[in-house]
């Protein structure tokens, strides 16, 4: 190791990674907008759906589909219930205006709840936002995510978010060097695929994400698998 490196950025092994905290605490569920969530991971196997605010989600979902399903029967002069469409909407929260009213009878007439985009468009209508979706495909056949998100606060998209919840990415430590011995180690700079192409863009970005210079750190990724716990590394100046 030359003089002059103070840092390590080290690849974790994909087994040893932990992905699920960066969906904690990390400012994606913060008041800042409806709801309180500003972006929601949908994955649905067919047998069971979860995702990232899945129940915040599956809540506006039966919103949605209450409205549908009363705005069907007044429409077709079922009042036993509601005899307006503004005692459906005040009923469900949603504050009334005739223009939110028009867009929510034209969503109404093709509704379908379990639909991402669908849910975005209705999502738009009631909150004034724009909300619009993103589709990402992980590294095996059938894993996928919906991803359903208002622009506004994701401006360069989201396909990180979905990429990471899938686990395509890398996790990484920072060590710091002393005397030429490894001392205090941080874990938890999380790369999804799509952030980063070639070696020096990990170590870039994390030099930047650390408040580290890059003159003074080395990347260690793994390029060889050796019995399952003894890692071979390449070292990027």
């Amino acid at each position: 190791m030359t003089n002059h490196i103070k840092y390590i950025i080290r690849e974790v092994p994909a087994e040893h990674s932990d992905f699920s905290f960066y969906f904690e605490d990390d400012g994606l569920t913060q008041a800042g907008g409806d709801y309180c969530c500003n972006l929601f991971i949908i994955s649905n196997d067919g047998y069971r759906v979860d995702g990232f605010n899945i129940d915040e989600y599956q809540s506006i979902q039966r919103k949605a589909e209450a409205i549908a399903e009363d705005f069907y029967n007044i429409e077709n002069g079922y009042t036993y219930y509601f005899s307006s469409y503004k005692e459906v909407m005040e009923y469900n929260d949603i504050t009334y205006n005739s223009n939110k009213c028009h867009k929510l009878r034209k969503w109404a007439e093709t509704a379908d709840v379990d639909s991402a985009e669908s849910i975005a468009e209705f999502l738009s209508i009631i909150t004034g936002k724009e909300w619009t979706t993103e589709s990402v495909h992980g590294y095996c056949q059938g894993d996928y995510v919906d991803i359903v998100y208002c622009p506004e606060y994701y401006k360069n998209g989201v396909k990180s978010y979905g990429e990471i919840w899938l686990g395509c990415g890398k996790e990484f430590c920072v060590i710091t060097i002393e005397n030429g011995e490894e001392k205090d180690t941080t874990y938890g700079y999380i790369i999804a695929d799509c952030e980063a192409i070639y070696n020096e863009d990990y170590k870039k970005l994390i030099c930047k994400w650390a408040g580290i210079p890059e003159a003074e750190t080395q990347l260690e990724i793994i390029t060889d698998y050796k019995y399952k716990t003894d890692y071979s590394y390449s070292v990027v100046l």
